[in-house]
């Protein structure tokens, strides 16, 4: 009959062999692998089931890994993610997000699942799942993205033949709805900074001047401000810290982050103040740091100093956008420049901007009362 292959299976002919039950296996090799499959009948249904399996593996029109399951097939795609965000090609910060979304929301639900067996259905359930849970359409949204991604993953290597997210009908999918800009007037820059912890409010003071993320305040150094040229230089941001890998500079979020952001007059004077009475001056020191010279973290930065500021100024109520520090930045007027110009210059809004937020009331923010050069604010040009 042929050799003997081990105690499981015994070699019958080429890519056929004959099991410990009685039962055929036929099997053909793909991408360098050999895929075996377990059929039912005589010697000449399993020739059958060989060369179909054959030609639907070169076709790649039937799984020729049946029993994968999803948690197997989302540990191989997350190495092959790692292996991008070591080269440089992906941000650690992305790799988080899926972490966050397969720990979360897939794997509970679909873990032991064979990956050829979920079905659209099956997608589909489990959004109804995460919105009784009352996920919000934003995390519905960025499960559905990982999970795209691991299937297509699966089917670019014949694991499935048809991908169940893309099946979903338009109404099924989450929708998140567009986050409210906030612009705050100048006395409710006011309550927010005279609100502000004293170890926040400069920092505070420096993202409404400047719109910056909190990634990218965090990680400014010293460097990144020019108070020759009167602008501070976006070049990186602030990584998240985890236990085992502290908070380090970063690209930023997108090539079009790099920029060049205008530093008013009176913000520089306090941050040549903050400079002085620091023990951290040189270029590579954070420019807004702990006791210990460490960069803040950021959920402190969020929770303490701009939320805690935002409750105690009244400005954190029901039905109102969510204060952040990016979003709803106020837009500083600067001297009027001579030279014409058919857009913006780094770091200002777009004039349908200006023109959308007018009804806001007052987009310039004086510093708190009381604070060095917020009493000279009109001789700078900042109303």
């Amino acid at each position: 009959m042929g050799s003997q292959s081990g105690s499981r299976r015994t070699r019958v002919e080429c890519g056929i062999y004959l099991q410990d039950n009685g039962k055929y296996a036929v099997c053909c090799r793909h991408a360098g692998r050999l895929r075996f499959r377990t059929v039912e009948g005589d010697l000449a249904a399993a020739r059958r089931a060989r060369a179909a399996l054959v030609a639907a593996a070169q076709a790649g029109v039937e799984p020729v890994s049946p029993n994968l399951r999803f948690d197997t097939v989302a540990r191989w795609w997350l190495e092959r993610f790692e292996a991008k965000v070591a080269a440089g090609e992906r941000r650690p910060r992305t790799i988080e997000a899926h972490c966050y979304q397969l720990e979360r929301c897939l794997l509970p639900a679909l873990a032991a699942r064979r990956i050829n067996m979920i079905t659209v259905d099956d997608v589909a359930e489990l959004l109804l799942q995460l919105q009784h849970e009352r996920r919000s359409a934003k995390t519905s949204a960025s499960a559905l993205a990982t999970l795209h991604s691991v299937l297509r993953f699966a089917r670019r290597h014949g694991w499935i033949t048809i991908d169940p997210v893309a099946e979903l009908e338009r109404d099924e999918r989450p929708r998140p709805v567009r986050r409210c800009q906030r612009v705050l007037g100048r006395e409710e820059i006011e309550r927010l900074l005279d609100a502000c912890s004293p170890q926040y409010r400069l920092i505070v003071a420096t993202a409404l001047f400047t719109g910056l993320r909190i990634s990218e305040l965090l990680g400014l150094t010293w460097s990144d401000v020019d108070f020759a040229a009167g602008v501070l230089r976006v070049r990186a941001q602030l990584s998240r810290a985890h236990r085992e890998a502290p908070a380090v500079r970063v690209p930023p979020k997108t090539t079009a982050s790099n920029r060049d952001v205008p530093l008013v007059a009176q913000l520089a004077g306090l941050l040549i103040a903050h400079r002085r009475a620091t023990r951290f001056v040189a270029d590579t020191d954070w420019v807004f740091t702990t006791s210990r010279g460490t960069p803040h973290s950021q959920r402190n930065i969020n929770r303490r100093g701009l939320r805690r500021a935002a409750k105690i100024a009244g400005l954190g109520r029901d039905g109102w956008p969510a204060l952040r520090f990016h979003d709803y930045a106020p837009h500083v007027r600067e001297p009027p420049d001579p030279r014409p110009r058919s857009g913006c210059r780094a770091g200002e809004p777009h004039p349908r901007t200006r023109e959308r937020h007018r009804h806001a009331g007052c987009l310039h923010a004086p510093l708190r009362r009381g604070t060095p050069h917020a009493r000279n604010t009109h001789a700078h040009g900042v109303e």
